[in-house]
């Protein structure tokens, strides 16, 4: 897998990445916590013993788990509100493709296409006509869903920051209202946003900033 260009870094490394892991590594620890108890009241109580063993079998799991869960397809520079709150410049946000090679993303926002002949998951402009922007490894439609919120998210951060023109937003929406594919995936990709979470309070301040 490739570095991501000069001067940004991959989500998995920012708050971000740590929230999109932070259920399964608690997990980890819990189910730790748990197997290394039974195995040390197992030596008075031999039931425990299989339990404890379970327990940090499936904290093992969970544990990988995270850091799968950490790697995000996205990076972003230094002036990106995830990463640092005053911006010393214009923002900035790239995408990995499936095979590792990273693109800088423009004015626009993204949604999910699939290969007709090949059947790969695309990601494509959300505005007509769209064009490809790059293929993405073949993964779970939730996984996908959540890497799309997720750096749909940061685009429109990104766009706050810089002070994205209005009128181009404005038509960016109606194009995007006007196509039924979007209609079916923007949905999905707002409730993959959990009330609450880092990723929803970010979202609500851009919008509201706009």
């Amino acid at each position: 897998m490739t570095e991501p260009p000069r001067g940004f870094l991959e989500l998995g490394a920012t708050e971000v990445g740590g929230e999109a892991a932070r259920g399964a590594r608690t997990g980890a620890l819990v189910m730790a916590a748990g197997g290394a108890l039974c195995l040390l009241l197992a030596s008075s109580a031999g039931f425990l013993l299989a339990p404890g063993v379970l327990g940090l079998g499936f904290a093992v799991v969970l544990w990988r788990r995270s850091h799968h869960l950490r790697d995000l397809p996205f990076a972003v520079n230094a002036n990106h509100p995830w990463v640092l709150d005053d911006a010393m410049g214009l923002a900035e946000v790239a995408i990995r493709a499936g095979d590792g090679t990273w693109k800088e993303l423009g004015d626009f926002r993204l949604k999910l296409h699939t290969d007709p002949l090949l059947g790969e998951p695309l990601v494509v402009e959300d505005q007509e006509p769209w064009d490809t922007v790059v293929r993405w490894p073949a993964s779970s439609r939730a996984r996908l869903q959540r890497w799309l919120a997720t750096g749909n998210t940061a685009l429109a951060l990104r766009d706050a920051v810089n002070g994205h023109d209005e009128q181009a937003e404005e038509q960016r929406r109606r194009s995007a209202g006007e196509t039924e594919l979007l209609a079916r995936e923007w949905p999905e990709e707002e409730e993959a946003l959990e009330d609450g979470s880092a990723l929803s309070r970010w979202l609500e301040t851009a919008r509201s900033s706009k």
